[in-house]
């Protein structure tokens, strides 16, 4: 009698989270629609933030706006959207997303809050750990500054105890890393290394439906 060979099971990967805030107006009166079995609301919105920072160039403030196109489901979406206008200000919390049937990609909300109108300023965070996939490139600007490009896998696991259905998912995403940061990565990081990121949601200039992340700060993670 032969034992039976146990076929070799593949490695679980390991789960990654990514947290994402953000606090801006609504571009538009958020519309309510349904899906079936079972029935449950779904709202899609636009989220504008904004920040200023100080031009040395032209000795003046600057202001940028950042649009983000969101997510939210659940029985939540009818309590805060049916009363909910333009110009209301959002607090969210979520996670990095895409879709891959309309290759655009998105903030899938876990949970949020709507406060009254006219605030200028906003706020965007992000925080996540995730894998380094690919070679980074260096490269100094035309204003000697360095530039460190390179993408990241982000394994999310989805949202637990709620019932916003998102499942979790695999996603890739561009990053940007500047300055004397952006040189010690370059030297220092090796390909599939686990890394932390500190930054804000961001978009390519050539394609404003796909995110980019613009790193304040990547830590390299130790083996385990």
């Amino acid at each position: 009698m032969t034992d039976k060979i146990r076929p070799i099971e593949k490695p679980v990967e390991k789960q990654q989270q990514c947290h994402v805030i953000l606090a801006g107006n609504l571009v538009a009166k958020p519309e309510i629609r349904y899906r079936a079995n079972p029935v449950v609301p779904v709202a899609e919105f636009v989220v504008a933030t904004n920040q200023s920072w100080f031009d040395k160039k032209t000795n003046s403030f600057k202001d940028w706006t950042s649009y983000h196109s969101c997510h939210f489901e659940g029985h939540d979406v009818e309590k805060h959207f049916l009363y909910a206008d333009k110009g209301q200000l959002l607090l969210i919390h979520g996670a990095l997303a895409t879709s891959n049937k309309r290759k655009k990609d998105f903030i899938q909300v876990e949970s949020l809050s709507v406060m009254g109108k006219g605030i200028h300023q906003g706020i965007n965070q992000l925080i996540c750990n995730a894998t380094l996939v690919s070679e980074i490139k260096l490269v100094t600007t035309e204003n000697n500054i360095s530039l460190a490009e390179f993408s990241v896998t982000i394994n999310e696991p989805g949202f637990v105890e709620s019932d916003h259905h998102f499942k979790g998912q695999k996603i890739t995403r561009l990053v940007h890393l500047w300055g004397k940061s952006a040189e010690f990565f370059a030297n220092k990081a090796s390909l599939n290394e686990q890394i932390l990121i500190e930054g804000t949601v961001s978009y390519l200039s050539t394609n404003k439906k796909q995110h980019l992340i613009e790193a304040k700060k990547v830590i390299i993670c130790p083996a385990s």
